[in-house]
């Protein structure tokens, strides 16, 4: 399966090169930075296909995003990278700019996550110390308005992802990287800090769960502390520290995909009891719109929010899953070696570009999105909107939905 871009992809990079990409370089910035400026503007729009005398057909549009782009409740943020700095761009489902913000450029990590109060967008900035120097800092901002929720709050080092989990310097600059903390992303007060030679170690934390290890287990906390739930580490298939360093993802705000991106053995958790709702697999989603959890192995699932089973289906003849959203399951089509019988009798699968989140059966009427998909190809995020994310992840343009 195609790995989705996520902030916790960093984990496969070494922290010294995370250092660099993830967090603010101390080696200096005559760059100033910005707080989030109202825009109000139009990103420039672009025919998707054939003219379509449809008003309700989705539009594409380019905010000049030069990163991946992360979503929360229809809005999107992902930066343009200047001569000499970095340019947050907030932009709506309809294609709107809600406002921007500088960063120099070494401040090039950014993350969109959950609060009680809405989603948040959470920059990082250089700050001076009291010594003179300068020190990573962390601000946490309204997604839709810009406006600050709190901030900055200095950080020990990078953000690693996993929610927002940052990293100290390893010992000696040599090593997987130091003691971790992790902030609470609605106020950004530490949730959690990992002390040295004490067995309880920082993994995770979204929204309002926090997940660490203590001794051989992988124990679930909500934020005031409260244990929701503890597993033996051996339940993940390796060991308490072994859990630590692998990539954990959101899945909604109840659930995280736990395992290696294009990994085939993947496992889906619920943060809020620890169990587990399906393991090897490649992937998973989670439709609001359907409040269902769809996963890819083998087969095709479709889960209640609770991990009961919904529908089961196997997957379609030479196309993988490429987004979930929006009631929707797209499908990225790819030519097969089989015979010409076989591709005969594949001719009808081959020919679903989507399926429903609901129940797994096949899409047969053509929504705006997938209109402008067939002539821009599948997209690799929907939102709840139905506004989507196609072309290359790291240079994303934005199929948008009507209000």
């Amino acid at each position: 399966m195609r790995p989705r871009p996520t902030v916790a992809s960093v984990f496969s990079i070494t922290l010294a090169v995370a250092l660099g990409l993830s967090a603010c370089s101390v080696f200096g910035s005559d760059t100033q930075s910005s707080e989030p400026t109202p825009a109000g503007s139009q990103a420039p729009s672009f025919d998707p296909g054939e003219a379509d005398s449809d008003s309700s057909a989705a539009r594409a549009v380019d905010p000049g995003w030069d990163s991946p782009a992360q979503e929360a409740n229809g809005t999107f943020l992902s930066m343009h990278e200047n001569d000499g700095s970095l340019e947050y761009r907030a932009v709506d489902s309809t294609g709107k700019v809600l406002w921007t913000a500088q960063r120099p450029r070494a401040c090039s990590a950014y993350l969109v996550t959950t609060t009680g109060d809405g989603p948040i967008a959470v920059l990082m900035d250089q700050g001076a110390s009291s010594g003179g120097s300068l020190t990573t800092t962390a601000s946490g901002y309204d997604l839709t308005t810009g406006e600050k929720r709190w901030g900055p709050v200095g950080t020990p080092g990078p953000l690693l992802g996993n929610g927002l989990v940052f990293a100290g310097p390893p010992k000696d600059f040599i090593g997987v990287g130091g003691p971790r903390t992790a902030l609470d992303p609605s106020t950004g007060d530490v949730a959690a800090v990992e002390v040295e030679n004490e067995s309880s170690q920082v993994i995770a934390v979204f929204g309002k769960h926090l997940v660490r290890s203590q001794g051989g287990n992988i124990v679930g906390e909500d934020l005031d502390g409260h244990r929701l739930w503890a597993q033996p580490s051996e339940n993940f298939g390796m060991s308490a520290s072994e859990v630590r360093e692998i990539p954990w993802e959101p899945t909604g705000e109840s659930h995280a995909l736990v395992g290696d991106a294009g990994s085939e053995t993947r496992t889906l958790i619920d943060l809020r009891s620890g169990a587990t709702v399906d393991s090897e697999i490649a992937d998973a989603w989670f439709d609001s719109s359907t409040d269902t959890l769809v996963t890819v192995g083998s087969r095709l699932h479709g889960f209640y929010s609770d991990g009961t089973e919904r529908w089961s289906t196997p997957l379609p003849a030479h196309a993988e899953v490429s987004a979930v959203g929006a009631g929707l399951i797209t499908f990225d089509s790819e030519s097969g070696s089989e015979s010409e019988s076989q591709r005969e009798s594949d001719r009808v699968e081959q020919s679903v570009t989507a399926r429903s989140a609901r129940d797994g059966s096949p899409v047969k009427k053509d929504t705006p999105l997938l209109k402008a998909t067939k002539q821009l190809g599948a997209p690799h995020h929907i939102s709840e909107s139905g506004a989507a994310l196609i072309g290359d992840p790291q240079t994303p343009l934005l199929i948008t939905s009507q209000r």
